[in-house]
């Protein structure tokens, strides 16, 4: 990790919690968030730079609690939030109050360290029953959540940097695959 990329960061107070949220804003980064069927998520990267940015993200969630907010510019996206529940547990509701709070919020500028690199020996340990059940993820038209636990984002974060590396386009399915597993969920456009 020797490249950074500043990010816009706010904090919301939500009753006597303070909530630090990163701002990103899909086009950008060149990250779109959509939303297909009525309930499954959809995390197009344009290539392997925008993989290691979204494995960095989920990476920095896991490491600090904070929330990562991807804004939609086109009507045909969908807003992303991403955070850890056991930290921060945020309803629906709360998520919309720091998304209106985010206009009025002073913002500061965090620079988020990015992965680079990809160690595969993680594969040699891997046991698929850790990471069962550890994504809840939910998606509509107007706002997607993916809600994850610290073995959720180490999951995503090592998917993620596995799709940075290869020529895979996307993980493929297998007997361990749900609704919520990142191989329906991430894909890296240019590879696919």
């Amino acid at each position: 990790m020797n490249k950074s990329l500043p990010i816009k960061q706010v904090i919301t107070k939500l009753g006597s919690r303070d909530i630090t949220t990163m701002i990103l804003k899909q086009k950008e980064i060149n990250i779109i968030v959509k939303e297909e069927l009525g309930h499954l998520l959809i995390i197009d990267t344009a290539d392997s730079h925008e993989m290691f940015l979204l494995a960095s993200l989920f990476h920095h969630s896991m490491k600090s609690g904070d929330v990562i907010y991807l804004a939609r510019e086109d009507p045909k996206a969908t807003n992303l939030f991403i955070f850890n529940g056991a930290i921060n547990p945020l309803a629906r509701k709360e998520l919309k109050t720091i998304r209106l709070s985010m206009k009025f919020s002073k913002s500061e500028i965090y620079h988020l360290p990015l992965l680079d690199t990809y160690d595969e020996t993680i594969w040699d340990t891997w046991e698929h029953w850790k990471y069962d059940e550890q994504l809840r993820v939910k998606a509509d038209q107007d706002i997607a959540i993916i809600n994850s636990t610290k073995l959720g984002f180490e999951m995503l974060v090592h998917s993620c940097l596995f799709l940075a590396t290869s020529d895979s386009g996307h993980s493929h399915f297998d007997y361990y695959s749900t609704k919520s597993s990142p191989e329906l969920m991430i894909r890296n456009v240019a590879r696919n």
